[in-house]
């Protein structure tokens, strides 16, 4: 058994319960690429919650996740298909959780700054805004303070911020993840 599977059987879904989510919610797996915490997600959540994966199709990642979810027979993921743009086709504070996973790199600060405001404009008061804080400095220039006070300036404050294992592209590393609440 390889590490990222041994991790998607005994850990994922341990994890993603302790970023807080929970049966019946709604999530919005903004740029969920293979969908690894689409489909983890999607089975915590049960048949009166949701998932809605939402990526461009780059890479056929959207026709490889929707095979999936075929395969596996899972019911409550919707997948949402992109030109790139950032903004969803979700109604207004109708999530209870917005995952923002090794997504951040792939943005420049102005794109950013529209993906905070739409994760504030779909998020339930009190919902969880999750980011996965991969590649800091260096070439992608993600500074977490700034990172802080551009969440702040959009309406959420720091909930908390904790160390865990994370698939992160083809494999598991040490992370850390920082929730974000609104209002």
């Amino acid at each position: 058994m390889t590490r990222l599977q041994d991790w998607i059987d005994k850990e994922g879904e341990v994890i993603l319960r302790e970023i807080g989510i929970k049966d019946g919610q709604n999530i919005l797996d903004f740029g969920c690429g293979k969908g690894i915490y689409t489909i983890l997600a999607s089975k915590i959540v049960g048949s009166s919650g949701k998932i809605f994966a939402l990526d461009s199709d780059e890479e056929n990642l959207l026709g490889n996740l929707t095979n999936k979810i075929k395969a596996e027979n899972v019911k409550n993921v919707e997948v949402i298909k992109t030109s790139g743009e950032i903004k969803t086709p979700l109604n207004n504070e109708s999530m209870d959780v917005v995952l923002m996973y090794d997504i951040l790199h792939l943005l420049d600060n102005n794109e950013r700054m529209k993906l905070f405001k739409e994760a504030y404009r779909v998020l339930k008061t009190r919902g969880i805004a999750s980011y996965h804080a991969t590649h800091l400095g260096g070439t992608y220039n993600i500074a977490l303070e700034e990172i802080h006070k551009k969440m702040k300036e959009n309406g959420f404050h720091l909930d908390r911020e904790f160390k865990r294992p994370l698939f992160h592209w083809a494999w598991i590393e040490d992370s850390t993840i920082i929730n974000y609440l609104k209002g």
